[in-house]
């Protein structure tokens, strides 16, 4: 920690500073339905202002794979930034090149730029030099506040560093900060739920969490597949077939390491209302979500834990009442004042969002593949870059 500079450590006034912001925020009919990463980024943007320094924004949104894509312009996000800052943002039509230079030979202190998607390059996702420089080419400083980007390995997060003087901004300070604190030493009892459908991305962190974790929950798509190795009737649901000799293996791996791993007794399938026993799922059902009985184990696990990180959904929770699982861990997860409870993924925290009453949890991260790569290695490409 100790070797990344901070905004404080610099001197801004009249700079013009790069800040990397993670803006991919998500819509839905056409409006942002969830502002959590643009109100993250608000006090880097103050304190650059408060600085007299200028906010030159850049961030990706979505994936346009290297083209030119209007679905996944930036110019979408203004509205939404300006109303928070309470500042007209001024919006440039690309990133790099002659458009950036007349934006920027013109803006003056106390105004904001923001600069247009940085995925309509290649050169952004290869990491490659040129594209780094010519981002750079019209910045005094560089800050990276981007967390939950800064486990990938791209130019605005990693090749920009070694062409700018560098540090992070609040929200990476205080991610790093929280994560450091409740993380890197444990409280032990430690209990890891991981939910959510897929599980390649999971994997590595998976095998990592046996050796910490006195208990392993699973849920959603993740413990279907596990039922499945287990050669229980899974009917229609999700899994992943290719995954099936690697969860042979860490079920083995979790003996050995003394983990046990929690996956549902009693599930809530299609067409039935009740739940009903692992055993009994058909070949028409689908799972969606948690019994009582699971939830019941999965209550006293947590009660006798000292530490919780959580990560995926325990059901089709976007869909009442296959939200239910997921809803009432969070609840209880909530009422424990004294556990040390750390979420994070853009699915998980919506979860617990949904429900406003929810104040407890010790950490909520804004990092979904940044959290994971954090819990694995403890660390990010986009933090080791800022050390450098």
């Amino acid at each position: 920690m100790e070797k990344i500079k901070k905004i404080s450590d610099f001197n801004l006034n009249s700079k013009k500073v790069l800040v990397r912001l993670d803006l991919n925020v998500p819509f839905r009919n056409g409006k942002i339905s969830d502002h959590t990463r643009i109100i993250s980024s608000l006090p880097t943007l103050k304190e650059i202002l408060k600085k007299n320094g200028v906010p030159v924004i850049i961030s990706h949104f979505g994936r346009p794979k290297g083209k030119k894509n209007n679905n996944f312009s930036l110019k979408k996000i203004v509205n939404s930034l300006s109303k928070h800052l309470k500042k007209k943002v001024i919006f440039c039509k690309n990133c790099v090149g002659l458009e950036v230079k007349k934006v920027l030979e013109n803006v003056k202190i106390g105004e904001i730029v923001l600069l247009e998607n940085l995925r309509f390059h290649t050169g952004e996702s290869s990491n490659n030099s040129k594209f780094a420089k010519k981002l750079t080419k019209y910045c005094d400083i560089y800050i990276n506040d981007a967390f939950s980007a800064s486990h990938r390995k791209h130019a605005s997060i990693d090749k920009v560093t070694k062409l700018l003087p560098s540090g992070m901004g609040k929200n990476m300070e205080k991610e790093i900060v929280n994560l450091n604190k409740f993380l890197k030493k444990p409280k032990k009892p430690l209990t890891a739920i991981i939910g959510g459908a897929k599980m390649e991305n999971k994997i590595n962190l998976i095998n990592n969490l046996l050796k910490k974790c006195k208990f392993l929950i699973l849920g959603g798509g993740i413990a279907n597949t596990f039922l499945k190795s287990n050669k229980f009737n899974i009917g229609k649901s999700i899994y992943e077939k290719k995954q099936l000799k690697n969860v042979i293996k860490i079920q083995k791996k979790a003996k050995k390491n003394n983990c046990k791993i929690i996956l549902p007794t009693d599930l809530i399938v299609s067409r039935q209302q009740r739940a009903i026993d692992y055993f009994n799922v058909d070949k028409n059902h689908q799972i969606l979500d948690l019994g009582n009985k699971s939830i019941f184990i999965i209550s006293d696990i947590i009660n006798e834990s000292k530490t919780v990180i959580w990560s995926g959904p325990l059901g089709y929770f976007e869909k009442k009442p296959y939200d239910n699982g997921t809803n009432k861990i969070a609840s209880l997860i909530d009422s424990k004042k004294t556990l040390i409870s750390v979420a994070g993924g853009g699915d998980t925290i919506a979860a617990i969002k949904k429900n406003k009453k929810y104040k407890n949890f010790t950490f909520l991260s804004t990092g979904g593949g940044a959290f994971l790569h954090w819990l694995e290695k403890l660390t990010l490409p986009g933090v080791e870059a800022l050390k450098k």
